[in-house]
């Protein structure tokens, strides 16, 4: 048996962790008014499965290594560990919150396929 855990050889997968935040007033441009952003954490380490369609991934790094992550299979835009993020009570958009800067959308499928539909495109290159 190891000492103090080092040198086992059981490989776990990485836990994702997240500490809640205290909620905010923000401006939500899909409202297109402040909105109270009630559900707000801070992403702590990398996310291991997407929460659109729920695949996981093996190695999160190399998903990581883009400016703006995003899932291999539905391109849903992954939280980065470092950042903030809320939803909004009114409309359930998530924003990416960073202090002193106008909050960034993240687009959930809906809101990318609208925008696709009407020739607004969104590129995770940006």
């Amino acid at each position: 048996m190891p000492l103090f855990g080092w040198g086992s050889s059981d490989k776990k997968t990485p836990k994702e962790e997240i500490r809640p935040i205290p909620g905010r007033q923000i401006y939500c441009r899909i409202c297109n008014a402040d909105r109270m952003f009630s559900r707000a954490w801070r992403r702590v380490s990398p996310m291991v499965k997407c929460p659109c369609c729920g695949m996981e991934f093996p190695k999160p790094e190399e998903v990581y290594k883009r400016f703006q992550p995003i899932c291999p299979k539905c391109e849903e835009p992954l939280e980065q560990p470092g950042f903030d993020y809320g939803i909004c009570d009114g409309c359930g958009s998530k924003y990416e919150i960073t202090e002193g800067c106008k909050p960034g959308l993240l687009p959930n499928y809906k809101q990318r396929q609208e925008m696709n539909k009407y020739g607004k495109i969104w590129s995770p290159y940006w």
